[in-house]
């Protein structure tokens, strides 16, 4: 999983109009119409201070987090919980948030090591070395993710999650040299709920490399279930200009990750982490951390380590959890930075694909735009 890191901004202060006591008092010159607004102005100053008229709730997320220690799914996953369900209630989570394992073999080119060391370069880097033949050779890659089902056999994960970055050329009296695949020669994705068994084959349905969103199909199988939270607009609704509701800095946001020991092993289970979300942008410290963002990313300060790239992101929405990304990059534990990519761009697709699969008895009608409508 990449790592990077993030600056912290502040929301921006709210448009307040403050009103004298008692309202606008209309001048003796004023037109009815003047008139009638004042009235209409005190009357809702009014009723916001009559007891028992409460004001409708602010559409949005809370910064407050104990909904998810309320949640009887989370619960028994928040920090510092001892329960006996909470084994139970892990459990019950794999099969929410699985396991995504990507094996395969890739071609790749590498330089065979002189015998006597040579002195670093930027050419030798990027390979440029005068007089310098690269070999080339068949090597197996193999890496592992998680992901979220959003609907029967459709989940979300990240895209750099189904595509190796770097792999190991295993070389005869040599160090292990790693280096960019060249070109993807097969692969196979398997989803797990936990690391021990055998798995349900995928496929990958889509990719959203720039914003590093991916959605894949499981063959049909019992043991995976949606997650029972509703997937959001984490951008907000109406007017793309001044949305409404959406992620805003200082937010509380909780990421389903997994249960390591203290030598890094997956233990088969899930944890909660809690953090808060830093900045509604991606703010990068260096350019190597520049390049690797995109601009459908918040900056959060959650503690996910390598291998938890794809678990969900949850937020709460009058109190009860939803599902606004998913856990793209990490600075952690150099600096508690974590970018999260937003789940928005997926939801209409994963949708389709839902659709699609409940009338796999019936043709797929893929419609050109550039061909007319079929006249009745």
């Amino acid at each position: 999983m990449l790592q990077r890191s993030v600056l912290e901004s502040s929301p921006s202060a709210p448009h307040t109009r403050i009103l004298p006591q008692g309202g606008r008092k209309p001048t003796p010159n004023s037109s009815w119409p003047q008139r009638l607004g004042a009235v209409v102005l005190c009357v809702l100053s009014l009723a916001g201070t009559v007891p028992g008229v409460a004001a409708p709730d602010q559409p949005g997320f809370t910064q407050q987090c104990s909904g998810f220690a309320q949640d009887p799914l989370l619960g028994p996953l928040w920090p510092g919980t001892l329960e006996p369900a909470g084994e139970k209630r892990s459990t019950a989570l794999t099969a929410m948030v699985p396991r995504l394992s990507l094996r395969g073999m890739a071609l790749a080119t590498y330089e065979p090591r002189k015998a006597a060391p040579t002195v670093p370069t930027l050419e030798a880097v990027f390979g440029i070395v005068p007089g310098a033949q690269r070999e080339m050779i068949e090597t197996s890659f193999s890496q592992d993710a998680r992901s979220v089902v959003l609907h029967p056999h459709v989940l979300a994960t990240v895209a750099h999650a189904l595509a190796p970055d770097v792999v190991d050329v295993h070389v005869a009296q040599q160090p292990t040299v790693q280096t960019v695949p060249l070109r993807v020669t097969s692969m196979t994705v398997v989803v797990r709920a936990t690391p021990g068994e055998e798995g349900v084959p995928a496929q990958v349905a889509h990719t959203n490399t720039p914003y590093d969103l991916a959605l894949v199909q499981a063959d049909k199988n019992r043991i995976l279930q949606p997650l029972p939270y509703s997937a959001v607009l984490s951008y907000g609704t109406g007017d793309p200009e001044r949305p409404v509701g959406g992620i805003q800095a200082g937010d509380c946001v909780a990421a389903i990750v997994t249960s390591r020991t203290d030598k890094a092993y997956d233990t088969g289970q899930d944890r909660l982490v809690l953090g808060k979300v830093l900045a509604k942008v991606p703010v990068a410290t260096n350019n190597l951390t520049q390049t690797k963002l995109n601009v459908n990313m918040f900056t959060t300060d959650l503690p996910v380590q390598p291998g938890d790239s794809g678990s969900p992101v949850l937020a709460l929405r009058a109190g009860k959890p939803v599902l606004v990304g998913l856990v793209s990059a990490t600075m952690y534990p150099t600096a508690t930075f974590t970018y999260v990519a937003r789940i928005d761009p997926l939801l209409a697709l994963a949708d389709a694909l839902r659709v699609a699969a409940s009338q796999q008895g019936k043709p797929l009608l893929v419609r050109n735009a550039d061909l007319p409508e079929p006249q009745p």
